[in-house]
């Protein structure tokens, strides 16, 4: 063979190799932007689902609550706040609330036990906290239920069975609460609330009313939509607005809460509910 054939033989080498080299990195080039858009699809496919969603993250900026469920039957079971607590509820056998405990570094600080009534509602409260480590009765709580769409009074006593004060919730026909009044001492206060015309963050879970009577979120969890003013006369200062962004499905997915002079920002995070 002579030099000549070698060195053309040693040259289509050098070019086959650096043909492979530029297949090899123009591949690589396609692989980064195919995995953004498949990460992408996978949310927009989360966020376009026609199915139900559950919120299982709510930040407030470096503040982030969790949220766990059993599924069949669809129950809340743990909520992990950001002050490093976690609250479990425990259900009965049938499905119905009976306690509600509170951890701080493992240890319960605080519980509290739903009586239900002949129709299986939460008729009563009590709340037991820790108390230099005794669980002392601390408020106790007492339930009346509109026919048709939720809690319609919560009377509030103190460990002695003396009144604290009372709400009072009429609702609309489509569910959402259009009065809410305050009563102590014989002196009410009437909050007129308002609503959008889109899926509640909580719409899929039951006892939501109840497990958040008192926590910060109630305000998300009292109708069938998502709140979008609540206004008294008495109380300008207390008067709340709410606005939204939502996900293609109708959820919330950011909500910003103006109160007063504040203002704060929670983004929602989902996961789909597994039907079948």
């Amino acid at each position: 063979m002579s030099i000549k054939s070698n060195r053309n033989i040693l040259k289509s080498g050098i070019y086959s190799f650096a043909l492979l080299l530029l297949l090899l990195a123009y591949s690589c080039t396609k692989q980064q932007p195919l995995a953004d858009q498949l990460r992408k699809k996978e949310k927009e496919k989360e966020e376009s689902t026609t199915g139900q969603l559950l919120p299982v993250k709510i930040e407030i900026g470096k503040s982030v609550m969790e949220l766990k469920y059993q599924e069949e039957p669809l129950l809340l079971t743990e909520i992990s706040y950001p002050n490093g607590e976690v609250g479990k509820v425990l259900y009965t056998k049938t499905g119905y609330p009976f306690k509600f405990e509170r951890y701080k570094n493992s240890k319960k600080i605080q519980y509290f036990i739903y009586a239900l009534d002949a129709a299986s509602k939460v008729s009563k409260i009590q709340n037991w906290e820790d108390k230099n480590g005794v669980f002392v009765l601390s408020q106790q709580y007492t339930l009346a239920y509109d026919k048709q769409y939720g809690i319609n009074s919560i009377k509030k006593y103190d460990l002695a069975s003396e009144p604290l004060g009372e709400e009072l919730l009429t609702y609309s026909n489509l569910g959402n609460p259009q009065t809410i009044t305050f009563i102590q001492k014989n002196i009410s206060n009437e909050f007129s609330w308002t609503y959008d015309d889109k899926t509640a963050i909580f719409n899929q879970l039951p006892f939501v009313q109840v497990l958040f009577l008192g926590e910060e979120n109630q305000d998300l969890s009292m109708g069938r939509s998502n709140p979008l003013s609540a206004s008294s006369h008495k109380s300008p200062l207390e008067n709340k607005t709410f606005s939204y962004k939502y996900n293609s499905s109708g959820y919330p997915v950011e909500i910003t809460r103006k109160k007063g002079g504040s203002t704060i920002t929670m983004k929602i995070t989902y996961k789909p509910v597994k039907t079948g």
